[in-house]
């Protein structure tokens, strides 16, 4: 079986066997902002290349393929929802090769104000968690990136999820504010990240908060090489401080960042685990398959 994880900003493909482990895998710098002309079939047929000419099944996808932006839009599927649901809302790509294409959907839901939040290819992730868990029905699962998202699944299904722009906000502030300026090429430094962390639980809020990045440097409180892990502490510490998570709870992602969301967690007594992004998504998508194989034959 070949299972797509497609994003904004690349593309990763693997082969499952038939127990639904990795045999192998495939990652390029081409995701849907990259493709001209809405060319995705194209550029999915030259990526897997021999992989399709030996796949003797369905190709299923998840991720920003299946937004406006994508291939083709699919619809989100409302919370509170599990992975049936989520499999009687695949769609099918146009293709004219000789595999069908599946693409899954996104999810939805409102949070206590009537504020709509949405996600594409998380979804996938939570379920493969839970899965890698065979003991776990319910958890919350925190997913941290670019836009990390924090859900509550209770009995295999996900009751909701919030949003946070911690990842992007961190680049701009790093890339494009008077902040970076100050900023030398950066050093792991857990003190600093946990001295960000400190700062994100005194008052004046966010956007005081992110301004002694430029300060403790100037006053010399702080070396310039430190400021990068000061800043993430400080975002980090706002997103958990407004964070539903409750134990158990499952991260998922890459390990470098994860550890620094396990170490913050940590600091309020929360013991998280580490689920690797990879087993996540191919153990979600061989889940939802197997659903969308066996309603369709």
């Amino acid at each position: 079986m070949i299972v797509v994880d497609w994003g904004t900003s690349h593309l990763r493909a693997y082969r499952l066997n038939a127990s639904g482990d990795i045999e192998s895998r495939r990652a390029a710098p081409l995701g849907i902002m990259s493709v001209g002309h809405r060319a995705f079939a194209a550029v999915l047929d030259d990526f897997l290349g021999d992989w399709a000419d030996a796949a003797d099944g369905p190709i299923i996808m998840s991720g920003m393929i299946g937004s406006r932006q994508g291939w083709i839009e699919v619809p989100y599927v409302p919370c509170p929802a599990g992975l049936g649901e989520l499999a009687a809302g695949v769609s099918v790509a146009p293709s004219t090769g000789k595999n069908t294409l599946f693409i899954c959907p996104g999810l939805s839901c409102r949070d206590a104000d009537g504020i709509p939040d949405v996600m594409r290819g998380e979804e996938v992730q939570i379920f493969g968690a839970l899965i890698a868990r065979r003991d776990l029905h319910s958890a919350s699962v925190c997913l941290p990136g670019t836009h990390s998202k924090h859900a509550l699944v209770r009995n295999d299904r996900i009751q909701g999820f919030v949003t946070h722009m911690t990842g992007e906000v961190f680049a701009l502030m790093r890339e494009h504010s008077i902040l970076g300026r100050l900023m030398t090429a950066p050093q792991t430094d857990l003190d600093a990240f946990d001295e960000g962390l400190r700062r994100a639980r005194q008052g004046s809020g966010l956007l005081h908060h992110v301004f002694s990045v430029r300060t403790r440097n100037l006053m010399g409180d702080m070396a310039a090489a430190s400021l990068s892990d000061y800043l993430s502490g400080i975002l980090i510490g706002h997103e958990l401080a407004h964070s539903p998570l409750r134990p158990p709870v499952l991260v998922v992602g890459e390990p470098g960042l994860c550890a620094l969301y396990q170490r913050a967690l940590a600091k309020d007594g929360i013991e998280a685990e580490l689920v690797a992004a990879d087993l996540a998504t191919t153990r979600g998508l061989n889940a939802v398959a197997r659903l969308v194989g066996g309603s369709r034959t």
